[in-house]
């Protein structure tokens, strides 16, 4: 039955439980955001309500009122489903399942949502582009996420894929990995298959959300079906986001085609986070582990902010070591400063001992680079040349060694928070600018052959 013939049905046999309902009862459980007919098919009548509760009293109140009505109107007897929305989407899913003929291991994570990212300076930009693909799909096409990893970019592809599963149940969310598209064109074309099956099976797919593209590099054949694919989501209007760790012009050992069509959408780097955005992705972490506000110190969550924040993933995994930590000695008071130091001791001697050395061998290796003397790299002086082989020495003690801020502030003479303004500078220039992500890659060749 075509969607316009069930709206009228549907307005029809609201308009008639509307006339013996009391109207606050009716508003409560029949309003648009609370009951909707979902099919009418196969003498079935699917409805959903927005709660268990809701599904559960109008199933035990007015099934069989709702049948006789449907009766009355479509001269058609139909058995009367109520379901809640999550039983809906569960059902839904594994009657999908159980079709599909492709991608079958693919499924989103609940526990990914845009109400548990903590969206910053580094991935706002990121964070709405994501949003705004749910309520205006390919708006945006495609959108082309890239940036190290661990700095969030699956989250925000899991949220995008969830949040557009719950505004549109019926819709086909499509979430995989490169290689995942891979394995799955190399396990259809061992089949023997009708090589235009994959591609219909695309033309299902309403949002496509494909991880790590840059996996693709290399493999020619597959390159070309998914350029096939991708033209097909993009001429029909539906939403595809990619994500890579460098951006599209970065891509080695893809069809130039393809990086064409990435470049052609909105591409977003997602930058490392600041101290601000790892303080708020740590307390949304205690809230998730039930840990109650100031139970740990601000100070203490500070040290792990800035010690632990090469990228999210590593913050995480120092947070969960802290959280062990507490289980095993259960601290009667609240957790401070000296309870984490202590904690993580080994890390800092380890960290800071090889520091010490690591860090004089990169300001050598710069200062060779610029014909500058290593005490004017670690000097005030703020001459263009010497502030730029200041902030890249900075830049890549951060990135090779990962050390602490104030570990290599000590090295120059500076507090942790001017260390982060010039890494962040080094960082934001070198994503637009090639020239100095040349100099960047020398001096890291340099660096590693001096050792």
């Amino acid at each position: 039955m075509k969607d316009r013939q069930v709206s009228d049905i549907y307005q029809e046999l609201l308009a008639r439980i509307k006339e013996s309902t009391p109207q606050r009862l009716f508003d409560t459980m029949f309003s648009d955001d609370s009951f909707e007919l979902r099919s009418l098919e196969n003498g079935k009548a699917t409805f959903i309500a927005d709660s268990a509760s809701n599904a559960a009293i109008i199933k035990s109140a007015y099934s069989r009122t709702i049948a006789e009505l449907l009766e009355q109107i479509t001269s058609n007897h139909y058995e009367v489903e109520i379901l809640d929305r999550a039983s809906f989407l569960r059902k839904k899913e594994m009657v999908e399942g159980a079709q599909q003929s492709f991608f079958q291991n693919s499924h989103l994570l609940p526990q990914f949502t845009f109400e548990n990212f903590v969206a910053g300076e580094s991935n706002k930009s990121a964070y709405l582009a994501c949003m705004l693909s749910v309520t205006k799909p390919a708006m945006n096409n495609p959108i082309f996420l890239y940036s190290k990893s661990g700095l969030g970019k699956t989250h925000l592809l899991q949220a995008t894929g969830n949040d557009y599963r719950s505004k549109h149940p019926e819709s086909k969310v499509l979430y995989i990995t490169s290689e995942d598209f891979l394995s799955e064109f190399v396990r259809f074309i061992k089949g023997k298959k009708d090589s235009e099956s994959l591609k219909d099976f695309f033309r299902t797919v309403d949002i496509l959300l494909v991880d790590d593209i840059q996996f693709l590099a290399g493999k020619e054949d597959t390159q070309i079906m998914f350029f096939n694919v991708f033209n097909l989501l993009i001429a029909e209007r539906k939403q595809i986001i990619l994500t890579s760790d460098r951006s599209p012009s970065e891509l080695k050992g893809l069809q130039d085609r393809l990086v064409s069509r990435f470049s052609g959408g909105l591409s977003i780097h997602i930058t490392n986070p600041n101290k601000n955005t790892l303080m708020a992705i740590l307390k949304e972490k205690c809230k998730a582990n039930s840990i109650p506000e100031g139970m740990i110190e601000d100070k203490a969550l500070e040290y792990l902010a800035l010690n632990y924040s090469k990228n999210v993933r590593e913050l995480e995994g120092a947070f969960t070591k802290l959280l062990f930590a507490i289980t095993i000695e259960k601290p009667t008071s609240t957790i401070d400063l000296p309870f984490v130091k202590k904690v993580f001791d080994d890390d800092e001697e380890r960290r800071a001992k090889k520091g010490k050395v690591d860090i004089d061998k990169i300001v050598s290796v710069v200062a060779d680079y610029y014909s500058l003397t290593e005490s004017q790299i670690k000097s005030n002086v703020r001459t263009s040349q010497i502030a730029l082989a200041r902030q890249i020495a900075m830049y890549l003690a951060r990135e090779i060694l990962s050390l602490p801020y104030q570990v290599i502030g000590r090295s120059f003479s500076k507090d942790h928070t001017t260390v982060l303004s010039n890494i962040q500078k080094i960082q934001k220039n070198s994503a637009k600018d090639n020239a100095l992500r040349k100099v960047l890659d020398q001096l890291k060749q340099r660096i590693q052959q001096s050792e």
